[in-house]
């Protein structure tokens, strides 16, 4: 995913980034050194929560990707393109690829799933 920085905030020993994407506003951890505010990254995001439906996992009544960050949350919709038997899901955020903790259900796949995230975190790829 390609993410604009907008703001850098060091929190003890992690690295907090605020960051623009074609979808959308977020803040995530940042993993790795330090980035540059105005610089632009690929990155791998990762939501960092157990997805659990009908608690932060919700059938979405949109369709298209987007991604917003209020009151210490991280609100994401997405769409769910697989679920394997080992509870490993695969969300499409626009063009890129989130590997997840997630159940299998009742739904058909592909679905558009809106996602309420406490813990996520961003590494760039560099490339």
């Amino acid at each position: 995913m390609n993410i604009t920085i907008k703001n850098i905030m060091k929190n003890s020993d992690k690295i907090f980034v605020e960051y623009s994407t074609p979808y959308g506003n977020g803040v995530s951890e940042f993993i790795g050194s330090t980035p540059e505010e105005n610089q632009s990254y690929d990155v791998e995001f990762n939501i960092d929560d157990d997805l659990s439906w009908g608690e932060n996992l919700t059938p979405s009544k949109k369709n298209a990707a987007s991604i917003h960050f209020d009151l210490g949350k991280t609100y994401i919709t997405a769409e769910l393109i697989a679920i394997e038997d080992d509870d490993c899901g695969a969300l499409k955020i626009g063009n890129s690829i989130s590997l997840v903790s997630i159940k299998k259900n009742h739904h058909d796949l592909p679905l558009f799933v809106d996602i309420v995230s406490k813990k996520n975190s961003i590494y760039p790829t560099n490339i």
